[in-house]
C-alpha cells in the first residue's frame, strides 16, 4: 500500500497543497471550513508527516532564516520590523517553509547566528536591515545559500547568490525636500538614521546632494530612528541654528520626537516650522499635527522578498526590485488643519 502524501490530503479535502501545509503547521490564517476539511482527510487516511525523513530525502530543511541586525528593544519598538515580518509571512503562505528569526546585535549573537546558518539548518536567507560592516552578512560571504536583502547592499563581500528588494531612498529624500522647499522653507535641517545602516548613509548623501553648495553640517544631526533620539537631536540642532524653519527626519518616530522638542521650545508647527517624516507608519497620521511623510511600501517589500527567495530556491534567476516612494502631505507642512493625504 502506497504511503499517503500531502497531495492526497489536498485532493481529498478539496484545498490546495499550501493550505494543507498551513493547517498542519498551525498557521492562523486558514478558514475554519478548510481546517475541518484537512483534519478530516488526515484522520481518514491516517496521514503522518515525517519531517526528518523528508529532509534526508530532499537535502532540504524546509526552513528559511530571517536575519535582523538589531537589539531586541529596537525590534519590538520599531513598527518597520513588524510590517516587514508580516510581509514575509504573507509571501510564504502558499509554501511549506518554516520561518526562523535570527537576531544579531552583539558579538556573541552574531557568531551564534552565523554558526547556526553554516550548520545547514536553513535553505535560504532574508536580511531585514544589513549594516555597512554587517558581521553576519560578512560571515556568510562564502555561503552558497540564496540571500535576499531588504535594503541597499552593504559595501562588504556578500554570498554569490544575492538579490535586493528595497525602496528608492534617494527618490524619497528628494520628494521630501522638494515639498518643504515648495512650502517656502529656506533653512532645512535633517535628523538622520543609525549611522551603521546603509540606508541612513544613502539618505544623508541624498540630502547633501540636494542642498549642493548650500549644505551646512550644522544642520545635520544623526539619530537612531527612535522617538527619543529625534527629541534630543532636534534640541541640538536648535541650539546651533535657532533659525531652522523646516526639518526632515529619516523616520516618523524621530519626527514625532522632534515635534515634542518643538513644542517645548515654543515653535509652532506648521506656522513657523515645517516637519517631515519618513515611513508613513500609523503613528504619523495620529500625530499632532498629523505628520507629513514619505510612504514606503514596507509590507510589500517583505512579501516580494519572500517571493524572490522562493524563486531563487526553485532554481530561477529573479531580478532586484526597487519600489518607488510616495509623498504624503498632512498638517505638519500644511497650514490647513485637515489636508488631504496625497499618495
Amino acid at each position: 500500500m502506497s504511503r499517503t502524501t500531502i497531495n492526497d490530503i489536498a485532493a481529498l479535502a478539496g484545498v490546495s497543497k499550501g493550505t494543507v501545509s498551513r493547517v498542519l503547521n498551525g498557521h492562523p490564517r486558514v478558514s475554519e471550513r478548510s481546517q475541518e476539511a484537512v483534519w478530516q482527510a488526515v484522520t481518514q487516511t491516517g496521514y503522518r508527516a515525517n519531517v526528518h525523513a523528508r529532509s534526508l530525502a530532499t537535502g532540504r530543511n524546509n526552513a528559511i532564516a530571517l536575519l535582523i541586525a538589531a537589539a531586541s528593544e529596537q525590534l519590538f519598538n520599531d513598527p518597520t520590523f513588524a510590517e516587514l515580518i508580516e510581509g514575509v509571512r504573507d509571501g510564504l503562505l502558499d509554501s511549506d517553509l518554516s520561518l526562523v528569526i535570527l537576531m544579531g546585535g552583539s558579538e556573541i549573537e552574531d557568531h551564534r547566528t552565523v554558526s547556526y546558518i553554516k550548520a545547514g539548518h536553513v535553505d535560504g536567507l532574508i536580511h531585514l536591515n544589513p549594516f555597512i560592516d554587517d558581521p553576519i552578512t560578512a560571515g556568510l560571504a562564502d555561503s552558497a545559500l540564496p540571500l535576499v536583502l531588504c535594503g541597499p547592499r552593504p559595501p562588504i563581500p556578500l554570498p554569490r547568490r544575492n538579490w535586493l528588494v528595497t525602496m528608492d531612498d534617494v527618490g524619497g529624500v528628494r520628494q521630501a525636500l522638494d515639498h518643504l522647499a515648495s512650502r517656502g522653507a529656506r533653512t532645512i535641517a535633517m535628523i538622520g538614521g543609525d549611522p551603521r545602516g546603509v540606508s541612513a548613509g544613502i539618505r544623508f548623501q541624498a540630502y547633501r546632494d540636494w542642498l549642493g553648495p548650500n549644505f551646512d553640517p550644522d544642520l545635520f544631526e544623526p539619530g537612531d530612528y527612535g522617538t527619543g533620539s529625534g527629541n534630543v537631536a532636534f534640541g541640538r540642532l536648535l541650539d546651533r541654528r535657532p533659525g531652522i524653519d523646516a526639518l526632515f527626519c529619516a523616520s516618523d518616530r524621530m519626527a514625532i520626537g522632534a515635534l515634542e522638542t518643538a513644542y517645548r521650545r515654543g515653535r509652532h508647527v506648521p506656522g513657523d516650522l515645517l516637519v517631515m517624516g519618513f515611513d508613513d507608519h500609523q503613528i504619523a497620521a495620529q500625530a499632532d499635527p498629523p505628520l507629513s511623510t514619505i510612504h514606503q511600501p514596507i509590507r510589500e517589500i517583505g512579501r516580494t522578498a519572500a517571493s524572490t527567495l522562493l524563486a531563487a530556491m526553485a532554481g530561477e534567476t529573479p531580478s532586484d526590485k526597487i519600489f518607488p516612494t510616495q509623498l504624503v502631505v498632512r498638517g505638519s507642512t500644511w497650514p490647513q488643519s485637515t489636508p488631504t493625504d496625497s499618495h
